[in-house]
């Protein structure tokens, strides 16, 4: 164990100084989850439907996976209450520089969505994932304010998924 946190101090010390600080902040914030997982009850938090926007932390992780505090979107249809876990896209923003004719064809342009933002969203669906609903920060009671997508744009997250998936086009309903 000393030789691995060694090495792993070693790797940290040669960050740039915020990467240092991010990871830092995973590392308390991974604490604490080890430290809560064992009396971790899902049944005391809301029930997270197919749609509404969540603040999460994806943690500290590798190379262009998505980490960090950021927003994600409920995909999944019917999570229990008592399931410890829940799927979801995660979201990001555009930059100043960007665009939403600058995205990749992977992502799905959202607007701006985010309460209290000026700042256009985007879904990213290669990045789907089931995560522990202990790593929601908002909302975790009813009674906090939930956010949701509209169905159009759930239908166009739906649709890349289809097709980043599974080779399927989209049903035309039209």
């Amino acid at each position: 164990m000393e030789k691995a946190l060694d090495e792993l101090k070693t790797q940290v010390s040669q960050l740039p100084a915020k990467q240092q600080k991010i990871f830092e902040q995973w590392l308390y914030t991974w604490s604490m989850y080890i430290k809560n997982e064992k009396e971790f009850d899902p049944t005391r938090l809301r029930t997270y439907k197919r749609g509404e926007i969540v603040h999460l932390h994806l943690g500290y992780n590798v190379g262009s996976e998505e980490g960090g505090s950021r927003y994600a979107v409920v995909v999944e249809n019917d999570n229990a209450r008592r399931s410890k876990v829940v799927v979801v896209v995660p979201l990001s923003t555009l930059e100043a520089n960007q665009s939403k004719d600058s995205l990749h064809y992977s992502e799905v342009y959202l607007g701006r969505i985010i309460p209290g933002s000026e700042k256009e969203s985007y879904a990213l669906p290669l990045h789907v994932r089931g995560i522990s609903k202990m790593r929601i920060i908002k909302p975790r009671r009813d009674e906090h304010g939930v956010y949701k997508i509209s169905p159009e744009k759930l239908t166009e997250i739906d649709d890349k998924i289809k097709i980043l998936f599974t080779h399927k086009k989209p049903i035309d309903i039209e």
